[in-house]
């Protein structure tokens, strides 16, 4: 049976139906989201691949997989692009539907969704560069993490480290905080992204970071756990960025980035070493005029002078947009 539900935006709606989970029996919903063209999929999924948590996300170059706890329910979620539909087929696996609605508005963040590709490229005309870069790469999206908390953990761990290693240190961080689990769609073993309750407790000597990190990692998840910094995704973006610049080990950087990859479409993390580089190549960009769209503009000249602009000879693609 196919029942429409409606999807919050002007596309037609999401189509959704049960389906059987694979490996289980376990029932699933599968739900195609619909998204604008154009839509680089490659893009996104390739930043997923280099970004992906060991034990609790498999990424493919056609699928994104994870399992996740919403509401005291272990559950899981894949992702599929139907290019040819402009949609995204999603299928969901949890013993609670009321985690339905959470699930799907986290997967629209990560990827990006509501994105009006039409209005970044009006946007974009106001600065040639950034429109020379916007027909050159058409459907570039912001890729975001699966909530707050794991994507500014995961921010600390990886300052300054290359993607191969910041993989490694999230790795021994979920393998040894995080909880084992079972994957509802496989019945193999997987892991939770630890809470800021275990993290804020531990010494986190098991991970192979500095004492500097480790600290930050407590003292974000303390702030957390006191409400000193919100992670409500609706909150105001200054005083969100206000309240990471007051955890001992976040920087500006970290601070801008993490509210990029979280949902603020205006954060432009200009201390990046690469964006750095082309802002001092570029003193005439004003990146003013577009506001508030400049998380598309960093994404942008990622794209365009990552490669070229990086010290390292020896990284790989997406290393530098971390």
């Amino acid at each position: 049976m196919v029942n429409k539900v409606a999807s919050g935006t002007n596309e037609p709606p999401m189509r959704a139906r049960s389906t059987e989970a694979p490996g289980l029996g376990t029932e699933g919903l599968e739900i195609n989201l619909p998204f604008k063209t154009p839509y680089d999929w490659r893009s996104i999924i390739q930043f997923f691949q280099s970004h992906s948590i060991p034990g609790v996300e498999r990424v493919t170059g056609d699928s994104f997989a994870r399992v996740f706890r919403i509401e005291n329910k272990v559950c899981f979620v894949e992702v599929r692009p139907l290019v040819a539909k402009s949609q995204l087929k999603v299928l969901i696996v949890s013993a609670d539907p009321q985690t339905t609605s959470e699930t799907v508005r986290r997967i629209r963040n990560m990827f990006d969704l509501d994105c009006d590709p039409g209005l970044i490229a009006k946007s974009f005309e106001r600065i040639p560069m950034l429109d020379t870069l916007g027909r050159r790469f058409p459907g570039l999206r912001v890729a975001r993490g699966w909530d707050c908390f794991e994507t500014a953990i995961a921010t600390i761990l990886g300052q300054l480290v290359s993607a191969r290693h910041r993989e490694h240190l999230i790795g021994q961080l979920v393998s040894n905080y995080g909880e084992e689990i079972l994957d509802p769609s496989t019945s193999k073993r997987a892991y939770l992204f630890p809470g800021a309750g275990v993290l804020a407790n531990s010494d986190l000597s098991a991970i192979s970071t500095t004492t500097a990190r480790r600290e930050a990692i407590r003292d974000f998840s303390r702030r957390v756990l006191s409400r000193a910094v919100s992670l409500a995704a609706d909150q105001d973006p200054a005083a969100f960025c206000q309240a990471l610049l007051e955890t001992k080990g976040v920087g500006p950087w970290s601070a801008e980035y993490i509210r990029l990859r979280t949902g603020d479409t205006d954060a432009f993390p200009k201390t990046d070493l690469i964006l750095k580089r082309v802002l001092d190549l570029h003193p005439d960009l004003d990146l003013e005029r577009i506001k508030p769209w400049r998380s598309y503009a960093a994404v942008y000249l990622w794209k365009e002078f990552a490669q070229t602009l990086s010290r390292s000879r020896n990284r790989q693609p997406h290393d530098v947009i971390l």
